[in-house]
């Protein structure tokens, strides 16, 4: 499902608005079909009534005429489209007000599908495709910071991969401009309420503080951008919005070679790129795309080998709800880096850290070794400096065949704890039936 760009204190996205009809008509336009809806407007397809041109056409939900927040929203994507001309930026058409108060923007019509989809369809890209892509939303971004527009919400779904000819891969455009924070008064009037602007799985740091954003809140999106078309998943998912928060600003950056076979040095570009402290990130978006090309020419190729025998152990940490505090904040932090301290001494690698958990694996591991070392692993947590009763952990341990390409896990199910068949909400230690064959499923031991 497709995250929507947060704002907090905005509208209820559960109102019911009349759509428009085909033929009915908003000023110079004809409605010909819904495209897309969501919590602030309708997108619609329309033609113009003396002639044949189409655009996608959005217009505000009536029931928010009123709010004046929302509807400088619609008037400052007008401003700053209207200001960019870029071949890789949605252009504007034409922008206006209906009858009754509801401001509506038409832009160009552009027949593709959105970089969520793609990924969704086909999977990740490799690194040479993902930099084809890559390399035309950093060049519109550093149009736009050029006259001091930044985006604030660049994702996925904001990125449209138009079709060309003979089924080939068409414009790349970048879409919704939306929350862009705008140099000026404008800027001033829309921001000066500290509000937390973007989508949580891609917002930099000072972002969620509600601090001032410039041309490196981009580059962090686009550090998250890379690493979701590079693996398939963005490097902080969490089901908590305070989780997913704590994880941007506190946890350590996964690495992309974990999840994808690419060269190690992409794993420094995407943690530069998504540092916490904005003055440690690439300065612009070209110095970003340089980077990521170097990298990639660091691509000797390692032989994979197919282990049998392999073991991994999962480390979850989380907590019981409510708001984050530092005597929670402080043991959150505590529990990851100790769990690896004691997993590397016992032989097992980390192979996938997604922030608030992480899978430790090692190639020709008996189960009997594998479980007694999360059982001490547990052991070790159970006794570190003040514990919060409020922290969760849960420890897995599996077995499975699994392709490693030099130290590095490349391929199967250890790299997906959810087929292991344990517990969602994990808590305590497990072993998968794989990891317990005396068992029929998965059995607790702690």
């Amino acid at each position: 499902m497709e995250e929507r760009t947060r704002r907090l204190g905005g509208p209820d996205a559960g109102h019911q608005a009349r759509q428009l009809q085909p033929g009915e008509q908003v000023d110079d336009w004809v409605i010909v079909r819904v495209l897309a809806g969501g919590g602030f407007g309708t997108v619609y397809e329309a033609r113009h009534r003396a002639g044949d041109q189409r655009v996608a056409l959005k217009l505000l939900h009536a029931h928010l005429v009123g709010s004046q927040e929302i509807v400088a929203r619609f008037h400052r994507e007008a401003a700053v489209i209207g200001q960019l001309r870029h071949p890789n930026i949605v252009e504007l058409v034409a922008a206006g007000v209906t009858g009754d108060g509801r401001p509506y923007l038409c832009m160009e019509l552009l027949d593709g599908e959105d970089l969520a989809s793609v990924i969704r369809r086909t999977g990740p890209m490799s690194g040479l495709q993902a930099l084809a892509v890559l390399e035309p939303v950093c060049a519109a971004l550093a149009a736009a910071h050029e006259v001091g527009v930044v985006h604030r919400d660049v994702k996925a779904s904001n990125v449209v991969v138009c079709r060309g000819s003979g089924g080939r891969r068409g414009r790349i455009v970048l879409l919704d401009f939306g929350i862009a924070k705008l140099s000026g008064a404008l800027a001033v009037e829309l921001t000066a309420s500290h509000q937390s602007l973007g989508t949580p799985s891609c917002m930099a740091p000072e972002q969620v503080h509600g601090r001032a954003v410039d041309a490196r809140t981009d580059v962090y999106a686009l550090g998250t951008l890379a690493f979701f078309l590079l693996t398939g998943h963005m490097p902080f998912e969490d089901a908590s919005l305070t989780m997913t928060q704590y994880l941007h600003l506190h946890a350590r950056r996964p690495r992309v070679s974990v999840a994808a076979p690419v060269p190690p040095r992409i794993d420094d570009v995407v943690a530069r790129a998504m540092a916490i402290e904005p003055g440690e990130r690439f300065a612009d978006t070209l110095s970003l795309l340089a980077a990521l090309r170097s990298a990639l020419r660091d691509s000797a190729p390692i032989a994979a080998v197919e282990i049998a025998d392999a073991a991994a152990i999962l480390v979850a940490v989380g907590h019981a709800g409510g708001g984050l505090d530092e005597a929670l904040l402080t043991d959150l932090e505590a529990v990851l880096p100790a769990a690896e301290r004691a997993l590397t001494g016992a032989g097992f690698s980390l192979v996938l850290d997604l922030g608030s958990s992480a899978v430790f694996a090692q190639p020709h591991c008996e189960a009997s070794r594998a479980v007694a070392a999360a059982v001490a692993v547990w052991d070790q947590l159970a006794q570190r400096r003040n514990p919060d009763p409020r922290v969760r952990i849960g420890i897995a341990v599996h077995r499975a065949a699994a392709t490693f390409q030099g130290t590095e896990l490349r391929a199967g199910t250890l790299l997906q704890p959810a087929t292991w068949g344990i517990p969602d909400e994990l808590d305590g230690v497990w072993a998968s039936a794989a990891a317990a064959p005396d068992a029929a499923g998965a059995t607790r031991l702690r």
